[in-house]
Parts: structure tokens; sequence; C-alpha cells
């Protein structure tokens, strides 16, 4: 199913929310998903994948801890991109003056390029986004791809570093959007999102995010 950029990032957004998200989250996961969408990378089904790996589980589980020997990680378990998306877009200054940022056992990675993208046209800066051997160049009009495409799209990896690149990026150029929706990631999507329609209960709103200021 081709649908428009607007659309998947409506319901992307309105998914999220369905899925525990607080109303911030779920703007910036529907920004998210529509950016990935948009330079050639399947955002609905990462959205999907996402919102099954955190459904149930608290906000506090998911979100930063500490930084802890250079690496920050989620509390407990995997960490949730989208919540590590504000951080990395407060790392802009230091991207900029060539500080390396590490995140550790992060869930559907390829989630958090469009934050370090925003990072990096704040910081005026190229950076490289990598894990699992694969490298993600950003910053400049189109993303490069160096390594494995299977690889961007796994559904957790362990170590993710975000740095500043001097000079020209190597790597295939992602030259057309993907906006094409299967109908069982529209399903699942639409499933998060009927969420919303129902009255709130303890049990419904007790997934990633819930019980955050602005809810």
């Amino acid at each position: 199913m081709i649908c428009s950029l607007n659309e998947i990032e409506v319901l992307a957004r309105k998914a999220a929310r369905g899925g525990g998200m607080s109303w911030g989250l779920a703007e910036e996961a529907g920004k998210a998903v529509r950016w990935l969408s948009d330079n050639g990378f399947p955002g609905p089904w990462l959205l999907s994948e996402l919102l099954r790996q955190n459904d149930g589980k608290p906000y506090s589980d998911l979100a930063l801890q500490q930084e802890k020997e250079g690496i920050s990680r989620a509390r407990n378990g995997l960490l949730c991109p989208i919540i590590a998306g504000a951080l990395i877009c407060d790392q802009a200054d230091d991207l900029k003056d060539g500080k390396e940022l590490q995140l550790g056992d992060v869930a559907v990675p390829l989630l958090l390029a469009p934050f370090a993208c925003e990072a990096a046209r704040s910081a005026g800066v190229s950076v490289a986004l990598e894990w699992g051997g694969v490298t993600l160049s950003l910053g400049d009009s189109t993303p490069r791809v160096k390594g494995e495409e299977a690889v961007l799209l796994v559904a957790e990896t362990g170590i993710v570093t975000l740095s500043r690149t001097i000079g020209q990026a190597d790597g295939a150029v992602r030259l057309c959007s993907d906006r094409d929706v299967t109908r069982e990631t529209m399903r699942t999507l639409e499933s998060y999102a009927h969420r919303t329609y129902a009255p709130a209960t303890a049990e419904s709103r007790a997934g990633a995010g819930a019980g955050q200021e602005g809810d």
C-alpha cells in the first residue's frame, strides 16, 4: 500500500501514542518515521517492531540511566531509540567539538538516524552512525550506507556509536523514498492507534512512556 508521507507520519504518531508513549515522544516518533520513509527506509515497519518490543514496559525501564564507562544504556533491558533521540539532539555541540557518543543495547537502532541527522544539521557538521559493521553517514543532502543493508534493519544491537566525520562520506546514496507500507505493518500500527480511541484505564496506560509529565 503506497501512502503519503503525511499519512505515514499521522499513523506513526497515533500508533506510538497508543503504544504508551507520551504525546511528546509520539510526535517525535511520527517525525522520525516520516524522515526514514522519505529517505528510502521502511519507517513504519521499524516503528511497529519497536512498539512490539516496548509493549507493556514502563518508561523507567526504557529510559537512559547514568552513563557508565562512556556508554549510555537503559535502566533495564534495551534502550528505546525515540527516548534516546532527545539525548542525541542535546549532544549537537559536543559532536561539533569532536566528542563521540556511545549508546549500549539499543532496540531498532535505525530509528536513531533521524535524530542523528537533526543533530548534525544543527551543529553544521557531518556524522557517522555505526553499529554491527554498518555505517550510516548523515548531515549532507542524502544519507549514505556502507556495509550490509540487512544490518540496518536489526531489531537490536550492542553498541551504537555516533561521531563527527570529516571529508567525503563513503557508501551508497539513498535516492528514493519508501512509502510502501505492507498490509501486515499497517494492521499492526492501526491496532496500536486504535488504543487511543478507547477509554483510558490503568492497564491500557501501562506501556512505554506512561506516567510521564505531559500525558
